[in-house]
């Protein structure tokens, strides 16, 4: 747990730091930049020297390990003539790094850079407090997530990147991104609907019509459940890891999120386009998670809106007044976090925590 501790207790450090010296106000504008662009990368490599050398505690590091070494143990375009069983996207990236190395460890480099570029670059674009979404990254976002679910995490953060035709609202290009990220996990053309549905206007008359459509959802979950089974994920069946429900407390978090979201709703602008889409993120967030409390797989789904969580809560807390509340706020925020991160990991998969050279 020490290396967990060891990157939220940074990221503060560098959060604090960056604020410390924006605040002065005898110091040039081109200083403070050059100051905080260089917290942001010491904030990255940090993630990624994590994310990227990471040990093979995980399972899912040493299936990737081996597909890895399946694909490239034939010719390049003969690899995609085989029949696998993964998207065509994953497929390539492995074959093209092979192209290079017959050494796994890289595959594992080059899709640490391509999840945390993705989110860096929407952090450093939207948030107005860009330590905070990277904290919340790591400690309730997909960072760790990504350890294990790499391809799924790759195409949330492809769609996450390409936010901004979602909210230009230029829906050809947003499909592009989405069959795009699709190549990577084919769950992600759930998110095509959801170009007109993350735009919907907060309103009573809205959140009724998601209550009966939840309703419907949850009285067809089984046929719902088993179209997603035929073209999804078709190497489950009902005895499956994962196709029986989680434990509440894997809800929580999202459902949190969402009542904070609401109990500080003064604070979103439903008029701007990127807060309305964030929010109602937010709320298909801890739908999907309390979908999962039946069939932990449908949280899947929920990877799509998590980052969007990352956004939001910034900005709630970025509009509050500026005083000793917010202060005791963002001190209880931060205590939450790092608390509730240590107790999901402790004792877990992740824990202990090693780097791949540490491995006897």
């Amino acid at each position: 747990m020490v290396m967990y501790i060891f990157v939220n207790i940074s990221i503060i450090f560098f959060g604090f730091y960056i604020t410390l010296i924006n605040e002065k106000k005898y110091m040039d504008i081109e200083k403070k930049q050059a100051i905080t662009y260089l917290c942001i990368i010491f904030m990255f490599l940090l993630l990624f020297v994590v994310s990227a050398f990471r040990g093979d505690f995980t399972t899912d590091y040493k299936n990737y390990t081996y597909l890895f070494n399946l694909y490239n143990q034939f010719d390049f375009f003969e690899t995609f003539k085989i029949g696998q069983a993964q998207e065509f996207g994953f497929v390539f990236l492995s074959r093209f790094i092979g192209l290079f190395t017959d050494n796994a460890l890289y595959l594992f480099i080059v899709t640490s850079f391509i999840i945390l570029s993705g989110h860096f670059k929407q952090f450093i674009k939207d948030s107005p407090y860009l330590w905070l979404s990277i904290l919340l990254f790591t400690t309730i976002g997909s960072f760790y997530t990504s350890f294990n679910i790499i391809r799924q995490i790759l195409a949330a953060t492809i769609i996450f990147s390409g936010s901004k035709y979602l909210y230009e609202r230029k829906i050809m290009k947003y499909i592009l991104v989405v069959i795009i990220a699709s190549l990577f996990h084919k769950t992600a053309f759930i998110m095509i609907p959801f170009y007109f549905i993350l735009n919907f206007k907060f309103s009573l008359k809205n959140l009724i019509v998601m209550f009966f459509g939840a309703s419907i959802v949850m009285l067809y979950l089984n046929s719902i459940l088993a179209f997603f089974q035929k073209y999804f994920y078709t190497i489950y069946d009902e005895s499956s890891y994962g196709m029986t429900g989680f434990s509440f407390s894997n809800a929580l978090i999202p459902c949190t999120l969402l009542i904070f979201s609401i109990i500080y709703e003064k604070n979103i602008n439903f008029n701007n386009i990127k807060e309305r889409i964030w929010f109602n993120a937010v709320t298909f967030y801890a739908f999907f998670n309390i979908l999962g409390l039946q069939v932990q797989m449908i949280e899947r789904f929920s990877e799509y809106f998590a980052p969007y969580a990352l956004l939001l809560i910034p900005q709630i807390f970025n509009k509050m007044v500026r005083n000793e509340k917010k202060v005791l706020y963002f001190i209880v925020l931060l205590i939450l976090l790092i608390l509730y991160n240590f107790i999901i990991l402790k004792g877990s998969g992740y824990d202990p925590y090693y780097f791949i050279w540490e491995v006897n």
